[in-house]
């Protein structure tokens, strides 16, 4: 199974809001969930945050939430931190399933990639 999984956190100290930031008329991190989620070569969107807003939103795309703990939502946690929870968030999720993943495509909540509407 080819699982894309997008990280965003709530906190950030330069641009508080960032990843829920309306642009062209839609919340930043909504790119990058969309590309995915139109992509026909990956099965599953994983949302990692730690942010409500962005929990819905992932919702509302039809992306499968994370909750991020505290300790890997603070300005010190790597987004390495981040991917490795989540990767085995998601290998929890599958193996009940009894599936496994095949391929991981990593996205990342503020960085937007835009197609045609």
């Amino acid at each position: 199974m080819i699982c894309a999984l997008l990280i965003g956190r709530d906190g950030s100290s330069g641009f508080p809001g960032k990843n829920i930031y309306p642009v062209i008329g839609r919340p930043l991190a909504y790119y990058p969930m969309r590309i995915a989620l139109s992509c026909n070569s990956i099965d599953r969107l994983y949302v990692s945050t730690d942010s409500n807003e962005l929990k819905d939103l992932a919702l509302k795309c039809g992306a499968t939430v994370i909750n991020r703990p505290p300790e890997l939502a603070t300005n010190k946690a790597t987004g390495e931190d981040a991917f490795v929870h989540g990767a085995e968030e998601i290998e929890k999720i599958l193996n009940t399933e009894g599936k496994e993943i095949e391929f991981f495509v990593l996205l990342f909540a503020n960085a937007v990639t835009f197609t045609p509407a």
